[in-house]
């Protein structure tokens, strides 16, 4: 009776041992590095415009020429308009141009020829995209740039015979000299400013449209349909 008790308390230790017996667990490497989300680069600009050729062509930073695909050469009644556009809108900024398809864009990835077809500050030449076909529409509907007077979509204006000037007077008279008025300057600080004075939005060419109350650089400034700056 007593060996019985004594195998079974025996074994009863044994398994009291076994359960207490510790376990080994494997640390965590401490220089493990931590997977982290990977950060995309921000898109390196190539160049810089120096100055305006044209409405189509400008002169980058590493000296050469870049003629804009897609834009008729500017004609005689809307060349200084389209010149006056596109340095509004490159002079001195960054931008990407592809010399393989002659397309230029903006730091921010719009494309120049599309923002001056749109504008009437450009005409579609060759075999122009859908994009550009419908961009020019776009400006020849308002109609505006070189859709509307005095070019109406011509290269030049129509010049008429004068009329034959009238006989001299038949006593001198003395007339006192006037000085002619010039209109003071359009200056809007703010789009608040513009809004106040009933004038939003500002198409590019209309008195008081800056560059700087144009957000997004499409010509139109203070669009109330993205708010006031």
């Amino acid at each position: 009776m007593g060996g019985v008790v004594l195998v079974l308390l025996t074994a009863g230790c044994a398994t009291q041992v076994q359960q207490s017996r510790p376990v080994a667990v494997e640390k965590p490497a401490e220089d493990t590095p931590v997977a982290s989300s990977a950060t995309v680069p921000p898109a390196q600009l190539d160049i810089k415009v120096t100055s305006i050729v044209d409405g189509r062509a400008v002169m980058l930073s590493d000296g050469s020429k870049a003629e804009v695909s897609g834009l008729a050469q500017p004609g005689p009644c809307w060349a200084e308009a389209a010149g006056s556009f596109a340095k509004a809108m490159l002079l001195n900024q960054q931008v990407r141009y592809d010399r393989t398809t002659g397309a230029l864009s903006l730091a921010d990835g719009t494309d120049y020829a599309l923002l001056a077809l749109g504008n009437g500050a450009g005409r579609t030449a060759g075999t122009p995209t859908p994009a550009q076909k419908e961009a020019e529409g776009a400006a020849q509907r308002v109609p505006m740039g070189l859709w509307g007077a005095p070019c109406v979509g011509k290269e030049t204006l129509e010049t008429s015979t004068p009329p034959p000037p009238p006989p001299p007077p038949t006593t001198t008279t003395t007339k006192p000299k006037t000085t002619p008025t010039t209109p003071k300057p359009v200056f809007y600080a703010t789009c608040d400013d513009v809004r106040r004075a009933g004038k939003a939005p500002l198409f590019w060419g209309q008195p008081g449209y800056r560059v700087e109350l144009d957000a997004n650089r499409d010509g139109i400034a203070c669009d109330p349909r993205y708010g006031f700056r």
